[in-house]
């Protein structure tokens, strides 16, 4: 046989051999891959039905959800909740920390950091932990948002974490929130029974070793529900619609100075550490962390601002 003939024959042949490679590929993947809709943000987690079933349930008048705060007998009880979906790795260490101490504890997750971590919230649903809803990104001041973009934040996240675990969450958080009633009707027409109130904060990063750790757990009263924040709060639009910026332009451009002297400052702690020592420091200080059902739940009333009487 003639080789040049040959050997178009194998080129040819190899040809056909990739292109159906190529195909059994993208189908293969296509079909294995169950998680792929999931954390195609824009598709999966769109909730729409979700988002118009709690604007109906908002239009046709909905109670607030309770309000889940402090207990007020002087037990020596606490309540532990996680702001912010730690990343896989952390979250293995936390989790160890907690079953070391036989401590109950709510991960309040941001629905997007779930959907881009299936496996971080089936890992804390199959351990036992309970998973709330810290809106779609975190947003803080969540009072201020407008109730579409509230209820889109939270329908969201419900869908995300009910698709993941077998059950949708029942607790509610966002950062630097002030519970207002629209917000918690809001949160009630998601489906969501209970805000929870903390009454002691601790950023994570920031104990330098255990007796920072010590100090901190001595401040905290009997009853508290102490957040520990692990994810930075995403701040809502400070904008107005249409408004422009109407300071000078000099005034727009960065300062032009000398960069600041380097300091030698330590790197911040392990979440999972400073976790270890708070939990060591509270129980030695007699202090039991109990499930965060265990506290009260209430009918919360905001605080009316004070009128000045007229003179």
């Amino acid at each position: 046989m003639n080789y040049r003939k040959l050997g178009f024959f194998v080129f040819l042949g190899l040809l056909v051999v990739c292109g159906i490679l190529v195909l059994l590929r993208d189908y293969v993947i296509e079909k294995a891959d169950p998680q792929a809709e999931l954390t195609d943000l824009s598709a999966a987690y769109t909730a729409s039905e979700e988002i118009s079933a709690a604007q109906q349930r908002l239009a046709d008048g909905v109670a607030p959800a309770e309000v889940v705060t402090r207990l007020q007998d002087g037990t020596k009880h606490l309540a532990i909740v996680i702001d912010g979906l730690p990343e896989r790795a952390l979250t293995e260490r936390m989790l160890d920390v907690l079953e070391k101490h036989n401590a109950p504890a709510v991960f309040f997750v941001e629905g997007q950091n779930a959907a881009e971590q299936p496996e971080t919230i089936q890992r804390i649903y199959n351990t036992g932990y309970e998973i709330g809803n810290y809106t779609f990104v975190g947003i803080s001041s969540a009072e201020k948002l407008p109730t579409e973009r509230l209820i889109s934040e939270l329908c969201r996240t419900q869908k995300v974490v009910a698709t993941l675990s077998p059950k949708a969450p029942t607790l509610f958080r966002a950062p630097r929130t002030v519970f207002t009633d629209p917000l918690l009707m809001a949160v009630k027409a998601a489906g969501l029974d209970y805000a929870v109130k903390e009454n002691m904060r601790h950023e994570a990063g920031t104990f330098r070793d255990a007796a920072d750790a010590a100090a901190f757990a001595a401040t905290i009263p009997p009853g508290s529900i102490l957040a520990i924040g692990i994810s930075r709060p995403v701040d809502p639009p400070s904008k107005e619609a249409g408004k422009t910026d109407d300071r000078p332009a000099v005034d727009k451009k960065p300062n032009i100075e000398d960069p600041p002297a380097v300091r030698n400052t330590p790197p911040p702690s392990d979440p999972a550490d400073e976790l270890d020592w708070l939990l060591t420091a509270l129980e030695g200080a007699g202090m039991k962390v109990v499930d965060i059902h265990d506290f009260r739940k209430i009918r919360y009333i905001p605080a009316i601002p004070e009128v000045e009487p007229v003179r």
